[in-house]
């Protein structure tokens, strides 16, 4: 990242206030709605770590919150299965050199942001096999470009949870995910000077998209945000892809 500015201060915190907003609203897309556009100004490598070492401040203070209301179940199945893949996901991370990754991520956002607009259908029978599946792929997820949340999201469409149970089960679920991926950052040098300075330099922003996201969510239509965060993300990972 080189020196860092004051001018680089505003830009990461604008990018995660923004982001920060919209998880307080829906419930998730912290993750998807920031990397797009910090994966074109950053390498990969500084924006995946630094997303993970700076979700927590949010992730705890929105699961004490919502903490009674969390399916505990639920996101026991979740956080065992995606602990299984969150090394393969750091390795890919580590691994990788920055250009693809940059290019990588951002097809990859775009895929993810067109499956939370299919129709999900029946709901699973055997949901146990759907949960472990779906835990698993979001642990690779979130170790290797931070955005865990799609694949759960769609079980959670298709399984027709109930919306604010599920919404504070994908907000713990993030907060424990952001928590267990540190681990294999820090052992493959990915948490590093540069990792923790993004982080920094993003604080501000989270902070205020926190009491941001708080009060929208009591005075805004989720879905609005939603589609706005949707067209934002393929847009993001387009350029991602593009540059």
């Amino acid at each position: 990242m080189g020196e860092v500015s004051i001018e680089m201060v505003v830009l990461i915190s604008g990018v995660i206030f923004f982001a920060a907003s919209l998880q307080g609203v829906t419930g998730f897309g912290f993750n998807l709605l920031a990397v797009p556009p910090l994966i074109v100004l950053f390498p990969a490598q500084v924006v995946v770590p630094g997303m993970i070492v700076l979700f927590p401040a949010l992730g705890f203070a929105q699961v004490i919150q919502l903490w009674r209301e969390v399916d505990r179940g639920l996101l026991a199945w979740w956080t065992v299965s995606a602990l299984v893949a969150l090394p393969f996901g750091a390795l890919i991370l580590r691994n990788t050199d920055t250009h693809t990754m940059q290019k990588g991520i951002g097809a990859i956002m775009i895929v993810l942001a067109l499956i939370l607009q299919m129709k999900p259908g029946a709901p699973f029978r055997r949901e146990r096999t759907a949960r472990a599946f779906t835990g698993f792929l979001a642990g690779g997820l979130a170790a290797s470009t931070a955005v865990s949340g799609p694949p759960l999201v769609l079980l959670g469409l298709k399984q027709r949870y109930e919306t604010h149970r599920f919404r504070a089960t994908l907000m713990a679920y993030f907060l424990a995910i952001s928590l267990l991926c540190m681990p294999f950052h820090w052992q493959m040098d990915l948490l590093n000077a540069e990792s923790m300075w993004f982080a920094v330099s993003g604080f501000p922003g989270l902070v205020l998209g926190f009491f941001s996201g708080t009060w929208l969510r009591q005075h805004v239509d989720g879905k609005i945000f939603r589609w706005i965060a949707i067209g934002m993300v393929l847009l993001g990972g387009i350029v991602a892809i593009v540059l």
